[in-house]
C-alpha cells in the first residue's frame, strides 16, 4: 500500500512543482520591475486561489465520484460526469473571464487597503492572467480523471509544458524584448496554459471523454465536491483577512509575503500530493469494499508525509538566508522574508499530516469533516489571531498564526481518525 501512494504521489508531485516553477518565474521577471510589482502579483495570486477554490466544487466532487466508480468497475459512469463536468467548468470560467471589468478593480482596492499603486499594477497583471482561466478550468477537471483512473503522467507533462513555455514566454514579454510589464507576466502565464493542454491530445483521456449536456449526474457531483470548494472558500476567505492583516506593514511586507510563499510553495507540494493519492487510492478501496485495505493507506500515507514534509522543513529552513537575492535587493524585504519562511518550515509537518488524513477521508466519502475542520482551524486559529498580533508586531505576528492554524488541524485530523475509524467514515457516492 505505502509504494501505490507514493507511485501515485511523485508524479503528480513533479506535476505540481513544475505548476510552482512557473509562479516563480513570473516573480523573479517581476521582481525586476519595483516592489509595486511584486506586490501586485502577490495580491492578485488570492484571487486565482479563490477561482480554484470554485473549481473544487467541480474537480473535488469528480475525482471522489470517479475513484470509487474505478474501484467498483464502472468505468461507463466515470466517463459520463467527466463529460459532463467539462462542459460546465468551461462555461463558468468564460462567465468569470469576461465579467472580469466589472468587478477587478473593487477587490483589488479592498484587499491592498486602498494601495493605489498596487492595484494599478494588479488590475492589468489579473486582466491578462484570468484569460488563462478556461484552460485551468479543463486541465484541472481532466487531470482528476486521469489520476483515479491510473494515468497521472499526463496531467504531469501537461504542467511540464506549461512550465516550460512560462519559462521562455514571461521573460520575453514582461522585460525584454516584449516589455510589458506585469501585463506581459500575465499574458505569458495565459498563453503557456493554453500550450500545456496539448498533454491531453497526445495522450487521449483513459476514460472516454463527450462533452453532454449536466444531467442529475452532474448535481450528484457538485453535492460531493461541494464540501470540498466550501472548504477552500472559507479558507480563501480566511485568507483574504489573514493577507489583510499583513498589508498592515506595507508594500514591503506584502511584497516579502509574496516572494515567501512563492519559495514555500516550492517544497509544500508533496503534502497536496500525498494528498491526493490518498483521496485516489482510499476511494477506490471504498468502491470495491476493502475497509482493511483503505485503513492501510491512511497510515501509510500520513508516514510518507510526515519525512516527505519533515524534509520540505529542513530544505526550507537552510535555503532560506540564501534565496531571497534571487527576487530582491532591498535588505528589509530580504529580512522579511527570511522570517516568513523560516515560520513557514516550522509548520511544514503539521500541513503534512492533515493532508494526509484529509486526503483518505475525502476518498472515503466523509467529505464534510475536513471542511469542519479547515473551516475552524483557519478562522479561529490563523485569520483572527493574526489581525491581533499583526497590530503589535506587523506582517511576522501575522505569519506566525501559520503554525497554530497547521498543527491545530493535524491535532483535530488525528482525533476525528481515532474517534470514528475506517467503517463510520467509509460512505459510498456511487
Amino acid at each position: 500500500m505505502r509504494s501505490r501512494v507514493a507511485q501515485l504521489a511523485f508524479p503528480i508531485t513533479l506535476g505540481v512543482l513544475a505548476d510552482s516553477v512557473l509562479n516563480l518565474v513570473g516573480l523573479i521577471a517581476v521582481s525586476r520591475l519595483s516592489p509595486e510589482a511584486v506586490a501586485a502579483v502577490g495580491l492578485s495570486s488570492y484571487l486565482f486561489f479563490l477561482l480554484n477554490a470554485v473549481f473544487v466544487v467541480f474537480a473535488g466532487g469528480a475525482i471522489v465520484l470517479s475513484s470509487q466508480a474505478v474501484g467498483a468497475g464502472r468505468v461507463d459512469l466515470a466517463s459520463k460526469a467527466l463529460g459532463e463536468v467539462v462542459t460546465s467548468c468551461i462555461l463558468f470560467s468564460l462567465t468569470i473571464t469576461f465579467s472580469s471589468p466589472f468587478w477587478l478593480h473593487s477587490y483589488l482596492l479592498f484587499m491592498s487597503q486602498g494601495n493605489l499603486s498596487v492595484v494599478k499594477e494588479g488590475y492589468v497583471y489579473a486582466l491578462m492572467r484570468l484569460f488563462s482561466l478556461p484552460a485551468l478550468a479543463v486541465n484541472v477537471v481532466i487531470s482528476s480523471f486521469y489520476r483515479s483512473a491510473d494515468k497521472p503522467w499526463p496531467s504531469t507533462l501537461s504542467s511540464v509544458i506549461t512550465a516550460c513555455a512560462g519559462l521562455i514566454a514571461i521573460p520575453f514579454l514582461t522585460l525584454e524584448p516584449g516589455g510589458m510589464g506585469v501585463g506581459g507576466a500575465g499574458l505569458a502565464t495565459s498563453i503557456a496554459s493554453y500550450l500545456g493542454l496539448a498533454a491531453y491530445i497526445l495522450y487521449p483521456p483513459p476514460i472516454p471523454l463527450k462533452l453532454s449536456t449536466p444531467s442529475r449526474l452532474l448535481g450528484r457531483v457538485l453535492l460531493i465536491g461541494l464540501p470540498m470548494a466550501s472548504e477552500r472558500l472559507v479558507a480563501s476567505a480566511a485568507q483574504n483577512v489573514y493577507i489583510n492583516a499583513v498589508a498592515r506593514g506595507g508594500t514591503l511586507a506584502l511584497a516579502a509575503h509574496n516572494i515567501g510563499i512563492t519559495v514555500e510553495n516550492l517544497v509544500i507540494q508533496p503534502a497536496f500530493a500525498i494528498s491526493m493519492a490518498a483521496l485516489i487510492e482510499a476511494g477506490k478501496k471504498v468502491g470495491a469494499d476493502n475497509p482493511v485495505d483503505t485503513s492501510t493507506i491512511v497510515k501509510e500515507s500520513v508516514k510518507i508525509s510526515v519525512a516527505w514534509m519533515g524534509l520540505a522543513a529542513i530544505i526550507l529552513a537552510s535555503i532560506s538566508p540564501m534565496v531571497t537575492s534571487l527576487f530582491t535587493s532591498d535588505p528589509k524585504i530580504a529580512e522579511l522574508t527570511v522570517s516568513y519562511l523560516f515560520l513557514a518550515a516550522l509548520s511544514e509537518v503539521g500541513l503534512g499530516v492533515s493532508q494526509a488524513f484529509f486526503g483518505a477521508i475525502r476518498g472515503m466519502g466523509s467529505v464534510w469533516l475536513p471542511f469542519t475542520i479547515t473551516s475552524l482551524t483557519v478562522v479561529v486559529f490563523r485569520a483572527l489571531p493574526a489581525q491581533i498580533l499583526s497590530l503589535s508586531y506587523g506582517a511576522v505576528g501575522a505569519w506566525i498564526t501559520q503554525n497554530t492554524d497547521m498543527y491545530g488541524r493535524a491535532i483535530l485530523a488525528f482525533l476525528a481518525w481515532k474517534m470514528l475509524g475506517v467503517r463510520k467514515l467509509s460512505k459510498k457516492v456511487i
